[in-house]
C-alpha cells in the first residue's frame, strides 16, 4: 500500500507508519520490444520489493516512487529524502555512515547516511532501445571498503566505497540454447544480491545464466567452474 510500518516487537502494537509516494514498478515505452512501441509498458520482470536497513536509531527505506526515505526509528518523521531517476526496489547496504543503493534509472549511489547528501554515483549499463538490459535490481553487499553489486546490464562490480571507483567488473554471458521457435532467452542479468565469504575472499553470485558462480574478491576470476543449476 506504498506505506512503511513500525510494530512493537513485542506484541505486535502498531507505533508509526509513514506513507511514500506510492509503489510502481519499471515501465517504459517498447519494453523489451514489445509493441506497439509507443506504449508504455510496466516491467512483468519488476517482480523484487526492498527490505529496510535500520543503523543508528534511522529506518532507511526505498520507494516505487522513486525515493530514498530516512526515518526516525522511534517516530516515524522524516529525517531526509533523496530522490533519484526512477523506481528503486534493492535494498540498500549500510556501511560506516553511509548507505548504498541502485535504482532502475541506471546509476548506483552513495549517499551519507547522516544528512542524504550523495557522495558519488555509478553509472551502469544502458538500453535505450528495449530497456532490457539497465538498472539496479540486486542489492548491494560492502566488505572491507568495497562496494559489490550486480546490474542487469549482465555486470557484477567492485566499486570503491569511498570514491565510487570501478576496481573490477566482471562480464556474464547467457550461452544456453533456445529449444523451439519463438524462443525467449533471458540476458545473464545480475538480479540475485551477491554472497560473500571474508574468510576465502571469494563472492558468490548467480546471474540468469543459471550458474553458480565463485569469484575471486580482489580480481572477479573464476575460483573455480561455475555449477550448472
Amino acid at each position: 500500500d506504498g506505506k512503511v510500518y513500525a510494530l512493537d516487537a513485542r506484541t505486535g502494537d502498531p507505533l508509526w507508519k509513514f506513507a511514500t509516494g506510492g509503489e510502481r514498478r519499471f515501465e517504459a515505452k517498447g519494453l523489451h520490444g514489445m509493441q506497439p512501441k509507443q506504449q508504455t509498458i510496466a516491467n512483468p520482470f519488476d517482480v523484487f520489493l526492498s527490505s529496510p536497513v535500520v543503523a543508528d536509531g534511522t529506518v532507511y527505506v526505498v520507494s516505487g516512487d522513486g525515493n530514498v526515505y530516512a526515518l526516525d526509528a522511534s517516530t516515524g518523521e522524516p529525517r531526509w529524502t533523496f530522490r533519484t531517476g526512477d523506481v528503486v526496489h534493492a535494498s540498500p547496504a549500510y556501511d560506516r555512515g553511509v548507505l548504498y543503493f541502485g535504482s532502475w534509472d541506471g546509476d548506483f549511489y552513495a549517499v551519507d547516511a547522516r544528512t542524504g547528501a550523495e557522495k558519488w554515483r555509478f553509472q551502469g549499463g544502458r538500453d535505450p532501445v528495449i530497456h532490457n538490459q539497465v538498472g539496479f535490481q540486486s542489492s548491494p553487499a560492502v566488505v572491507d571498503g568495497v562496494v559489490y553489486t550486480g546490474c542487469r546490464d549482465s555486470n557484477l562490480y567492485a566499486i570503491d566505497a569511498d570514491t565510487g571507483k570501478v576496481f573490477w567488473e566482471r562480464k556474464f554471458q547467457n550461452e544456453a540454447t533456445a529449444k523451439g521457435n519463438p524462443h525467449w532467452l533471458c540476458p545473464a542479468g545480475l538480479n540475485a544480491t551477491p554472497v560473500i565469504d571474508k574468510k576465502s575472499r571469494t563472492i558468490y553470485v548467480l546471474p540468469s545464466d543459471g550458474k553458480l558462480h565463485a569469484l575471486s574478491l580482489v580480481t572477479g576470476e573464476d575460483r573455480f567452474p561455475p555449477t550448472q543449476f
